[in-house]
Formats: structure tokens, sequence, C-alpha cells
């Protein structure tokens, strides 16, 4: 959570957040921060949780992780299977 307050504020500072949904980008900080940390968390269940659109929060998500030149790994789907 505290990676994820960090990435909020850097988009509070970047003016990331003028003209978006205050959800949409803590959304997209919180699933940044879910990626660096490799955890099992995916985009669409902050689309869920939030009832919108997962093509808006994942918009949202790639602008960004352009603004802030993120590279992320990509995820291992074994992640996501339950055994």
């Amino acid at each position: 959570v505290d990676t994820a307050h960090r990435l909020y504020t850097v988009a509070i500072e970047r003016n990331f957040v003028n003209g978006r949904r205050s959800s949409h980008v803590t959304a997209a900080c919180l699933y940044i921060a879910c990626r660096q940390r490799k955890s099992q968390h995916m985009l669409i269940d902050f689309s869920d949780a939030l009832q919108v659109n997962v093509y808006t929060l994942g918009t949202c998500f790639l602008k960004f992780r352009r603004l802030l030149s993120l590279r992320l790994e990509i995820v291992d789907p074994a992640l996501y299977v339950y055994r």
C-alpha cells in the first residue's frame, strides 16, 4: 500500500489525476504495486471491484506506466493457477 501511495503522490505531482477519475488512478497505482511485488491480483479484479470496464482501467494504467517510464516484468502465468 505504501508503494501505491507513493505512486499516487507522483501522479498528483505530474498532474496525471487531472481529467481522470481518482478511483481509476488509484486502481492503476495499486495494480502497478501488485505487479512489482508479483502478487496474484489482475487488472480485472480491480475493474470488478470498481464496477468499471477493464479496458478503461487498462488505458489509465498504460498511460501512467508510460508517463513514469516503468519497465514491468511479464507476469508468470503459473501465479494465477490455483492448485
